[in-house]
């Protein structure tokens, strides 16, 4: 960004703060926050002892996070409660983020959604650049040049590499007051919202620490409306200058304890998201001279810290529209013992990159095929990483890389480690769920087919959804052109929002449709997730036998409340102590009745050994007896063929050692289905053939320019030059759901 019109961005925003941008631009008084409606009465589906099924969004932005407003500005908190509740909202287009250009409505409504807007100048930039909504998005000029510069530079903004004076412009007004107003104005807006018994909200907003690049990000719940007065950022003045992700998780839980659970009334709650985006840095790695990871102050986590942590981090976000934090290929080879097979889903960042030091579980997954998995064509820098090989104390190196400890199946046997050498204490402790990311202000709007992008005019056109020729080295080289690759220097078919995915949901099985009993289940771990379908799924865990027919009826659907009458715990809990000779195990999952069947249901277990090394092993206990077969090449159709609605399966641990913790968390497969580039590709029908040999680009004669994309292409080099040629690209996603763990806790 030129540094003269960055210096001009901050007095004209402060001039507009002062309410020097347009009459009536100072800030409005602020209007009371209603009491939270409390039902006199039990919900009509309440019965005691008995769970429902709810399905939600718990991580959306709107127009009061900075980058959600310079992406598309249309929408805030309101709209995007409304859009939950099955109201059709606006989207814009183009180049321009203020201006309405396209209507998105969900096919079906949510039962709840969470606001969760970046603490980091909560609602500045739209009070800075509207006067406190008074005049549109783009009379202020200052506001109209930063937008402008953001989304030139986006592959900066989001890869956390931003120049000095930018930082400094984000620092100050991540400061200003009008974060408390603007905090403010979302409990109202939540509590006017909320619909006891049809339509929950809670209270919410993300903490998003990005010093480079490294996502240590957290989304913050609480239970009422005793809350603190502002929200905790995690950019400052200060940090403009000392970019540093050593302590900053410790300064939110720190933060927490004293601002609210320390405060009479006050309880809360935090989410992890995207430590696949992390560099290693959400999980640090067990240091083998202390059995530890570091913690704060770089120092070896203490017994303290492992009980606050615990105490705060109730849930991990497994998917999201940055992908899946599950497993990644080539990352937790080692701790699978060769069971990648299900590890291809979504993978954002991949070490695949198609050479031959690639790790040899790659060339399984990306063997040149059409339908090869997404990340196999991976191209950009951002995405397309190599494995950490350290993890700096202070976050500053190595960057943009990753590892095993960015992913559930690491942190979640690292707890288990980490509890051996802390009197019990598992800081790692988390429930399951998932949810979009998104930041347009549409939360639940994960269809494939006719996907609208997550943000604005961000990801809303073809060539950015499916990829484009980017000149990534030009620099100030006024004729580089995408389309002549010798006037085009670092020329890359660079993957911009393809990478990305509609995102998923999050499911919670509790006694009724209130804020409060989805609070206190969503705690406790009585949750799963999905990676999109309204997929229900369910596991207990005891000791005791089950009923010989308990499978059969629950996989025929024929007793609703079969789960409510058998021994064991629910998803989230701990096993009792021990009675029998190995845990047993009931599972069901039921297919979105909208959706496409299922495949499978597996058992995912993992422990610590005698000799100390984390292991996780994978157990299908149910499946269908149809071939699975991929959706229709033509058309997308899914082949629904014999596969079932529903399936149950009990399972016992053939494996059991009663002297070492484990935990047990249960995902379900469904049948292969179109990806969304896939659903856009065969909008147009597009045809590879026709790509200009001379540079990978379809002629603009084709009315196919923009979809290149949809085609695997191929650079040649010739006597002449560099010829380019494509081939079709099929990919399709295997939706799915994954259930929070029950914990085996080994008597000590």
């Amino acid at each position: 960004m030129p540094i003269k019109p960055l210096l001009l961005l901050l007095p004209l925003l402060l001039l507009a703060a002062c309410g020097g941008n347009a009459p009536g631009a100072e800030a409005p008084a602020e209007e009371p926050i209603v009491d939270v409606p409390v039902p006199e009465d039990p919900c009509t589906d309440f019965r005691a002892g008995h769970r429902n099924a709810y399905f939600g969004d718990l991580h959306t932005h709107t127009n009061l996070s900075i980058d959600a407003f310079f992406f598309n500005s249309l929408n805030g908190p309101r709209e995007a409660l409304r859009f939950a509740q099955g109201e059709a909202i606006s989207l814009p287009a183009g180049d321009d983020p203020d201006t309405p250009a396209r209507s998105v409505q969900l096919d079906r409504p949510l039962d709840f959604a969470a606001v969760t807007d970046h603490a980091e100048s909560l609602g500045n930039f739209f009070n800075l650049c509207t006067a406190f909504g008074n005049a549109p998005a783009d009379s202020n000029p200052a506001c109209v040049l930063l937008g402008n510069q953001i989304r030139a530079n986006v592959r900066s903004f989001v890869a956390g590499d931003t120049n000095a004076l930018l930082a400094l412009l984000q620092g100050v007004t991540a400061e200003l007051p009008t974060t408390r107003s603007a905090w403010r104005d979302t409990q109202r807006i939540n509590n006017e919202e909320y619909a006891p018994c049809r339509f929950s909200t809670m209270h919410a907003y993300e903490y998003t620490p990005n010093a480079f690049g490294q996502a240590l990000h957290r989304n913050i719940f609480f239970r009422n409306d005793t809350v603190p007065d502002n929200v905790f950022s995690a950019v400052g003045v200060l940090s403009s200058f000392a970019q540093d992700n050593a302590n900053i998780e410790w300064a939110l839980f720190d933060h927490l304890q004293a601002e609210c659970v320390d405060v009479d009334g006050c309880e809360v709650f935090t989410i992890a998201h995207n430590p696949n985006t992390s560099d290693g840095r959400f999980f640090r790695p067990i240091d083998p001279a202390t059995g530890l990871p570091p913690a704060r102050d770089n120092q070896p986590l203490s017994h303290a810290d492992a009980e606050l942590r615990g105490r705060l981090e109730r849930g991990f976000e497994v998917s999201q529209h940055k992908g899946n934090s599950e497993c990644a290929v080539g990352v937790t080879s080692d701790l699978l013992q060769g069971e990648e097979s299900r590890c291809d889903f979504e993978n954002f960042k991949t070490v695949c990159t198609g050479s031959i030091d690639d790790p040899a579980e790659c060339a399984d997954f990306c063997t040149g095929a059409d339908d090869d998995p997404a990340f196999c064509q991976h191209r950009d820098s951002l995405y397309l990483v190599q494995n950490c090989d350290t993890v700096a104390p202070d976050g500053s190196a190595p960057e943009n890389c990753t590892t095993s400890g960015d992913y559930l199946v690491d942190a979640l046997t690292q707890g288990l480690a980490i509890q051996d050498r802390l009197d019990g204490i598992n800081p790692y402790r988390m429930g399951l769920s998932a949810s979009t990311d998104n930041h347009n202000g549409t939360p639940g709007n994960v269809r494939e087919e006719g996907f609208t992008g997550h943000g604005g005019i961000l990801d809303d056109e073809p060539a950015e959804q499916l990829g484009e020729w980017q000149c990534l080295e030009a620099g100030a080289l006024d004729n580089a052109d995408p389309a002549d690759p010798d006037n085009c220097p670092g020329r890359l078919f660079a993957d911009v929002s393809r990478p990305f995915n509609p995102g998923g949901l999050a499911g919670v099985w509790a006694p009724q449709n209130t804020r409060d009993a989805l609070w206190q289940a969503i705690r406790r771990g009585e949750t799963w997730g999905t990676s999109g379908p309204r997929l229900r799924m369910r596991m207990l865990a005891g000791w005791e036998s089950f009923p010989a027919d308990i499978a059969q009826r629950l996989a025929e659907g024929q007793d609703p409340d079969a789960f409510a009458e058998l021994p064991g715990v629910a998803m989230g809990a701990d096993l009792p102590p021990r009675t029998g000779d190995a845990p047993r195990i009931a599972a069901w999952a039921m297919q979105d009745p909208e959706g496409h069947p299922l495949q499978a249901l597996q058992i995912v277990k993992g422990w610590v050994d005698a000799s100390g090394e984390q292991r996780i092993r994978v157990f299908t206990i149910a499946e269908t007896g149809d071939t699975v077969r991929e959706p229709a090449r033509d058309s997308c159709a899914v082949f629904a063929g014999d596969h079932p609605a529903q399936l149950a399966g009990i399972w016992q641990d053939p494996a059991f050692d009663p002297n070492h913790h484990a935990f047990y968390y249960l995902r379900a497969l469904v049948v292969p289905s179109c990806r969304y580039n896939t659903h856009l590709c065969l909008t147009k029908d597009v045809d590879c053939g026709l790509l200009n040999p001379d540079n990978g680009i379809f002629p603009e004669a084709t009315g196919l320019q923009g979809f290149e994309g949809c085609c695997r292409i191929t650079e040649a080099e010739t006597p002449d030059g560099p010829r380019f040629a494509g081939s079709p690209v099929f990919q399709t996603v295997e939706e799915r759901g994954w259930g929070s763990p029950v914990w085996y806790n080994a008597p000590r």
